[in-house]
């Protein structure tokens, strides 16, 4: 039986078949929020130690540098920010200042002061605030807490939400030092677990991933869904833990890959996998550039899935934000855009609650098992 789908959807038919409600287990990576993390990023911050047990160094720091991070981590514990919160204001002032106060800027900010670089230009105070390592600080997370779902973000690219540097990953380097020194200030104050929470930490400072091992996401309808690449012939990258390719830019030799990438070798058109709402329909800027053109798109009906398909041709999109398309509607032509070294289509797939206003860093799901229930996955 074919039903026209009701105003609002691009005009197209789409078959409803009697079929049994598909309900599905995924497993999920990470979280939305915060404070719904139970691992040791999410811990609510506790004001840390003064220095480290026999006033030794951390990863290379010590002595002032050290009781300048300290008053960094209070910061955040008195905002009653997590745990995550100290381990990026650290980092930030690491890659600004290597944890001094400095009286003196650079090139690019000439009026540039103190642990974090702040500018003369209003928005972080005056200048004695600048220098003082608790305002400062204070005013670097108060500006964090206004960045919407930065606990998703990349770190660095988090951090770079705040400080606008000319290199959005200039901070990735400096994040294991970060951790380090925040472990070391925080002495076992976060419970009697706490050595083993923080090497829950990966060795390049990632959070762990802290949600159940399978999450229902609910039922999936009985409609039709079509493949985001019909016909496809290879997957050329799955969804997990993977060596950087050849040619990419990634923060480290093993990265993440938060999607699935499959390819259909050029030319062929990407496609809605179900009825959804156009969220975001652009060529990536700045830290966005990344995913070359891209769009990200809600599903409609429950369970809410949130969608992305990146790298698609430059000028090849063929909706606009808030459309509403149906199952099948062509939304552009996989391409390699952006961090590509090939042509395919990057596929990724965040749970139900997940925001659809930016790109999804933490929160997703192997899209493999969605596509395989709806029979659109071989």
């Amino acid at each position: 039986m074919a039903e026209s789908k009701g105003a609002g959807l691009a005009t197209a038919t789409v078959a409803l078949f009697m079929t049994p409600v598909v309900v599905v287990m995924l497993l999920l990576v990470g979280g939305n929020e915060a404070s719904s993390d139970t691992g040791i990023c999410g811990i609510e911050a506790e004001a840390p130690v003064a220095e480290p047990a026999g006033n030794k160094s951390v990863a290379g720091f010590s002595g002032k540098q050290l009781k300048n991070a300290a008053q960094i981590m209070t910061a955040a514990s008195d905002l009653k920010l997590p745990v995550a919160a100290q381990i990026l204001g650290v980092q930030t002032a690491i890659g600004e200042s290597t944890l001094k106060v400095i009286d003196f800027g650079d090139g690019a900010g000439p009026d540039s002061r103190g642990l974090f670089q702040q500018r003369d230009n209003g928005a972080w105070g005056s200048y004695e605030d600048r220098m003082n390592p608790h305002t400062s600080a204070t005013n670097f997370f108060k500006v964090l807490k206004t960045v919407e779902g930065w606990q998703d973000l990349e770190p660095s690219q988090a951090i770079h939400r705040v400080q606008r540097n000319a290199n959005p990953n200039h901070y990735t380097q400096f994040r294991s030092p970060a951790v380090q020194i925040v472990k070391a200030l925080s002495a076992g104050k976060l419970g009697e677990d706490f050595d083993e929470k923080f090497e829950d930490i990966s060795p390049n400072g990632d959070c762990p991933d802290t949600s159940p091992d399978a999450e229902q996401i609910g039922d999936l309808g009985s409609g039709e869904w079509s493949s985001p690449l019909p016909g496809f012939k290879t997957m050329t990258s799955p969804f997990g833990p993977r060596q950087c390719p050849a040619g990419a830019s990634c923060n480290s030799n093993v990265s993440d890959h938060k999607g699935i990438d499959i390819s259909k070798k050029g030319g062929a058109s990407v496609l809605a996998p179900t009825d959804m709402k156009i969220t975001i329909a652009e060529q990536g800027q700045g830290w966005k550039s990344a995913y070359g053109t891209y769009i990200i798109a809600k599903q409609v009906e429950k369970p809410g899935l949130v969608f992305e398909f990146h790298h698609m041709v430059h000028g090849s999109l063929k909706v606009k934000v808030g459309d509403t398309v149906a199952a099948g509607t062509p939304l552009g032509i996989e391409g390699t855009t952006g961090n590509s070294t090939g042509v395919h289509l990057h596929f990724q797939v965040a749970p139900p609650g997940t925001p659809s206003n930016a790109p999804t860093y933490r929160t997703v799901v192997d899209p493999v098992p969605i596509l395989k229930s709806k029979g659109v996955f071989s």
